[in-house]
């Protein structure tokens, strides 16, 4: 109890960091969850109101069986993102609770960034070249964006996080 009191008097840049860091895992490890559900969504959006997930041509010169094998992976895939994003989350607030967590969140984290990252250029390339309507386009960005902006946070302040327990022991429960 008197090391909890310690750190939370400790106004020094260091400590002030650690405990903002805390704050952010906290509020952003329940935006990547956010993410997660709008994830789920669209993934409901597509199965139940008919929306098309391919463009008119995307899939010229598949057979029935090749469109059906295509659209199971990419639902898979969405589903994988989906259950990675809540995974972040839920270890970013534990980490932000200052529960104990490993890295791996982190690491899982990263490849996140770097799907996001990836997706944020195709979806702009789209929008560049007016693939599809400019406000599909635009706010496909926009999410795409946001999502990868809240990543690269989490990241940042669960490295920040670490380092600080590593170099002052920081009591976990």
């Amino acid at each position: 109890m008197e090391e909890d009191i310690n750190t939370l008097l400790n106004n020094k840049p260091e400590a002030v960091r650690y405990r903002r860091s805390l704050s952010t895992l906290i509020i952003l490890g329940t935006g990547i969850i956010v993410f997660g559900f709008w994830g789920i969504i669209k993934l409901a959006a597509q199965l139940f109101f008919g929306i098309e997930l391919f463009r008119p041509g995307d899939l010229d010169g598949f057979d029935e069986t090749a469109r059906i094998i295509v659209t199971v992976l990419v639902f898979v895939f969405m589903a994988i993102d989906v259950i990675l994003r809540l995974i972040v989350g839920l270890k970013a607030i534990r980490e932000g609770r200052e529960k104990k967590t490993g890295k791996g969140y982190l690491v899982v984290c990263f490849w996140l960034i770097l799907g996001s990252a990836y997706s944020v250029f195709l979806l702009a390339m789209e929008l560049i070249n007016m693939e599809d309507s400019f406000i599909d386009s635009f706010v496909a960005v926009f999410m795409e964006l946001s999502s990868l902006v809240i990543s690269i946070e989490v990241f940042i302040a669960g490295i920040s996080v670490k380092r600080y327990k590593s170099k002052h022991i920081v009591r976990v429960n």
